[in-house]
């Protein structure tokens, strides 16, 4: 009786966090991923592959900065506005290292 239950249980801990993530956490997951295979030399540049993966940099630093100006639309309190800082600041890294990228 218990075990349909406790197998349940178990699912929804592990699915959870990835139902729960917004557009820009899991577009955020996948360019890790990718970012990670490039490094690894599985993905060359200037294939179709790097070109795929310029192009999700893109479309992620652009959902990036709609998340943001959504967050920064409403202050609630002080560690809020501390967050939308650090989230801002991230968003500028993030676009800086996808030209650096580009250019190799």
């Amino acid at each position: 009786m218990f075990k349909p239950l406790i197998t349940a249980a178990l699912i929804a801990a592990f699915a959870a966090p990835t139902a729960l993530a917004g557009p820009a956490e899991r577009l955020g997951r996948a360019d890790h991923r990718l970012t990670a295979a490039e490094i690894r030399g599985d993905i060359q540049q200037g294939t179709r592959a790097d070109h795929a993966e310029d192009r999700l940099d893109r479309y992620e630093n652009k959902v990036d900065r709609r998340e943001s100006r959504r967050d920064e639309a409403y202050d609630h309190g002080p560690r809020d506005v501390r967050e939308d800082k650090l989230d801002r600041a991230e968003n500028v890294l993030d676009r800086k290292e996808d030209r650096i990228d580009r250019r190799n």
